[in-house]
């Protein structure tokens, strides 16, 4: 299978979005690790789902990359990029 690299538009939105993202982690005082990864409840909060619904798309292969390093407490991680990126590509026109 041919991976195809994101536009110069996808890139743009991917970097908009994941700004919007670290954002929100601040004002809600979620911890971000260097790397910049969140837990997996957070980053459910972040995409609107419920804990569960990720959890689901994730052993399902179906959402966003993930790591499974811990971030706080959570075993499973995944960074701000990758969910802005998960966002815009299913991203409906």
């Amino acid at each position: 299978m041919r991976i195809l690299e994101p536009s110069a538009e996808e890139c743009s939105r991917i970097a908009a979005t994941t700004e919007l993202f670290s954002e929100a982690c601040a004002a809600r005082g979620t911890p971000v690790t260097a790397d910049g990864r969140i837990g997996e409840a957070d980053a459910a909060v972040l995409l609107g789902y419920q804990l569960a619904s990720l959890q689901n798309l994730r052993t399902m292969g179906g959402g966003p990359a993930h790591y499974k390093r811990r971030a706080g407490t959570s075993k499973i991680s995944y960074r701000l990029c990758d969910l802005a990126g998960w966002v815009e590509q299913t991203r409906e026109e």
